[in-house]
């Protein structure tokens, strides 16, 4: 007969190593299961299904953030711009180029000092559909360098030979119409106030035919006199805004007399009404060039 050995049924001692990692698990696992865990709320997509943008709530004392992918795709979701043009015909190729149903034009203008702005909103509100209005154009009209030259010398006292370099300078915004001096002439005239800058003024007397007659004393000595005619009104061709068509406009002559010596001046003749004709007539242009885009007289913020 043979015996054996029986085997031990008795597992050796599980390690404390073992135990703790056992029990980590089974912690992280409950916690897993029954701490509050983040929700999505609300997914956004937009018409391909791309560049999500995921709302989620956390749990209390989390913060809530938005991830947006846009930055990754090959184009933005929507146009969004703020740009300024510096002409009318920049102004009208960029709405025609990107207007839709809601573009709108808005047109700021003041009845009472003619200021004047225009203003695209490309994604304005539309009349099923609201816009973001996010997208905008805008063109203010800057003026010409004519015509803040002759408005800011406007009624501005100047020395005979002061006068002539002005005038010099700025000969060719002198227009030639009937009944008033060509450029040539006003030029020639400012010579003679320079070649007679030195002599005393004896008189000067207003022709029934327009303009003056200017009486010179040449020599004290010998009472030499000379005579030169100085025209009472002269013409203009200026544009009002940079870039713009020109617009008549006429200055009177004017001089005042002191201590012998005469000091002239112009006057703008109604310069208001030719800064309204542009700036309506640049209205017109606007709308003509949008086309079916409403052009709204008003301001929108």
């Amino acid at each position: 007969m043979v015996f054996t050995t029986p085997k031990s049924t008795t597992k050796a001692p599980m390690s404390t190593t073992t135990l703790e990692s056992k029990e980590a698990e089974n912690l992280a696992q409950t916690l897993a299961r029954e701490l509050p865990k983040p929700s999505a709320v609300l997914t956004d997509l937009d018409a391909t299904r791309q560049g999500l943008i995921h709302h989620i709530a956390l749990p209390k004392g989390h913060q809530l953030h938005t991830i947006d992918n846009e930055a990754i795709l090959p184009n933005p979701r929507r146009t969004k711009a703020q740009v300024a043009l510096s002409d009318a015909p920049s102004f009208i190729q960029y709405v025609t180029t990107h207007k839709n149903e809601g573009t709108v034009v808005w047109c700021n203008f003041n009845p009472q000092t003619y200021k004047l702005d225009f203003k695209a909103i490309v994604n304005d509100h539309s009349a099923t559909t609201p816009g973001w209005r996010d997208h905008v154009a805008t063109y203010t009209p800057a003026f010409s360098a004519e015509w803040k030259t002759w408005t800011s010398h406007d009624k501005q006292s100047k020395g005979q030979a002061e006068f002539a370099e002005f005038i010099e300078a700025n000969e060719r915004d002198i227009g030639t119409r009937e009944g008033f001096p060509t450029s040539l002439q006003m030029l020639e005239m400012a010579t003679n106030f320079v070649a007679r800058q030195d002599q005393l003024l004896k008189s000067a007397v207003r022709l029934q035919s327009g303009g003056i007659n200017m009486s010179y004393i040449a020599d004290p000595d010998k009472g030499t006199v000379e005579t030169m005619k100085v025209f009472e009104k002269f013409a203009l061709g200026l544009p009002v805004f940079w870039g713009g068509p020109g617009y008549q406009a006429t200055a009177r002559l004017k001089y005042r007399l002191g201590q012998g010596k005469v000091t002239f001046f112009y006057e703008l003749i109604r310069p208001d009404l030719i800064h309204q004709a542009a700036a309506l007539e640049l209205i017109t242009t606007v709308r003509t060039g949008v086309g079916e885009v409403p052009v709204l007289m008003g301001l929108s913020n």
